[in-house]
């Protein structure tokens, strides 16, 4: 960060850097990993800032997985007899 660049600038600026190194990798875990971290530095920028319109919108057949949680069933009294 130079001396004259705000927080908030830094944080866009090194989103912006992650996206282009990001484009230069084929689809996979690589790409994604440094658009997820595209995303945090833009959200550190957004709250910094205190802005409420993300700069970045995540593209949809990249967004991170999201990890779902099992539930366990009751098991029917009809299938018991």
């Amino acid at each position: 960060m130079s001396d004259n660049e705000s927080p908030a600038a830094c944080y866009r600026r090194l989103a912006s850097e992650c996206l282009e190194v990001a484009y230069t990798f084929p689809n996979g875990s690589r790409r994604t990993v440094l658009l997820q971290m595209a995303q945090v530095w833009q959200r550190l920028s957004d709250e910094y800032a205190d802005s409420s319109a993300p700069l970045l919108r995540p593209i949809e057949s990249e967004q991170p997985v999201m990890q779902q949680q099992q539930r366990i069933q009751p098991k029917d009294d009809d299938e018991q007899q």
